[in-house]
């Protein structure tokens, strides 16, 4: 009988495979993730829930940045008794969408004339799901499965960047009260090139983590149960902790790696996101993926994203090397989409835009 393959083997004492914990880490750290942003957004000076942030056209200093629209972006807060008020203006000839996304970063829906063809505009109320609040009348209701959500909006400049700020500072928070707003859990606010690792299971944080947003995965439950388990044994023994985070940091984080590098059929070097129309679904290996190189990824009714980190040779992007992007002039990308496309370079392993001696 051959060996069984180490990381098929149970860890003493935990009754789970090294795969299982790599598992747990992966599915944790989305929710971490999302933290973190909101942390990092929440500290940010004149930024605060239910309070638009208009970001400064040809600005890269944001997370998910794409220099061919004019952004916007807030953090919604709502209670039992409080909506908030979203008013989106009628956008005509150009691409836009608001896009909302739970504390998970599953997007819950892209207000747009595409999505939402008989209510492209005009006023909308997110609500908490359940709740029973007054809302103005004629706004549209949208449920929201906690009581934070994420707004990340976009406006096509298409060569006219007055009209793009116009329509940008058109869209609207309307408060309609004074929720009560929970302040997002203390979670170590660590970096890509520093990512959390046992710490992650450590208690009671870990719990506060999860209790403070639901997953609509419907493996969740499983998946928390791992996730304490391994919490528990790490606090027995400092032996225990150790383990897992040797676990973590040499197999986890190199395997999320990995995963996006390899992500879908390649293509010579690149990588589409093509396969999730909808959203996630009950794929948190690239929901945490997603939130790591990309947090706010929008599904694929909206758009793709083609990630390149290799060449048409399958050798790794290297910054010593010169590479080309070519087209057919008949070919083009605007040949095959009806907004825009766009390319961007991004630094690893925190995934922002290289500054370079253009300002492009």
């Amino acid at each position: 009988m051959s060996a069984t393959p180490p990381a098929a083997q149970a860890i003493a004492g935990l009754g789970l495979t090294e795969q299982e914990v790599v598992d747990a880490y992966i599915y944790v750290l989305a929710r971490y993730l999302v933290i973190r942003q909101e942390r990092i957004d929440i500290a940010e000076e004149g930024v605060d829930y239910n309070v638009i942030k208009f970001n400064e056209l040809g600005k890269a200093e944001f997370v998910n940045p794409n220099l061919d629209v004019a952004y916007l972006e807030a953090w919604f807060a709502v209670d039992e008794q409080t909506p908030v008020i979203l008013e989106i203006p009628a956008v005509a000839g150009r691409y836009y969408t608001a896009q909302i996304m739970d504390e998970w970063a599953n997007v819950l829906c892209n207000v747009n004339e595409r999505t939402f063809p008989a209510r492209p505009h005009g006023r909308f109320a997110l609500c908490l799901k359940g709740s029973n609040p007054t809302l103005p009348e004629g706004a549209h209701r949208i449920d929201l499965p906690s009581k934070k959500a994420k707004l990340l909006a976009r406006v096509e400049r298409k060569g006219d960047d007055a009209g793009a700020l116009a329509l940008q500072h058109a869209f609207r928070i309307v408060p309609a009260g004074k929720p009560t707003i929970e302040p997002a859990v203390e979670v170590p606010l660590f970096t890509n090139t520093a990512p959390i690792a046992v710490e992650a299971f450590a208690q009671p944080m870990l719990s506060q983590v999860l209790d403070s947003a639901p997953d609509a995965m419907a493996l969740a439950p499983g998946m928390r149960a791992r996730a304490e388990a391994i919490a528990d044994h790490v606090a027995r023994d400092a032996g225990h902790r150790a383990a897992i985070d040797a676990v973590i940091r040499q197999k986890a984080l190199a395997a999320l790696v990995a995963f996006i590098r390899s992500y879908g059929d390649k293509r010579g070097g690149w990588a589409a996101t093509t396969g999730k129309p909808t959203g996630f679904g009950e794929d948190y290996w690239f929901r945490t993926a997603a939130n790591y190189a990309g947090i706010w990824w929008n599904n694929n009714q909206e758009v793709v994203y083609f990630i390149g980190e290799e060449d048409a040779s399958g050798a790794p992007l290297d910054g010593s090397n010169a590479y080309r992007l070519h087209f057919e002039a008949a070919d083009l990308p605007q040949e095959h989409v009806s907004a825009y496309w766009s390319l961007t370079l991004m630094s690893l392993p925190d995934y922002r835009v290289v500054p370079n001696r253009l300002n492009r």
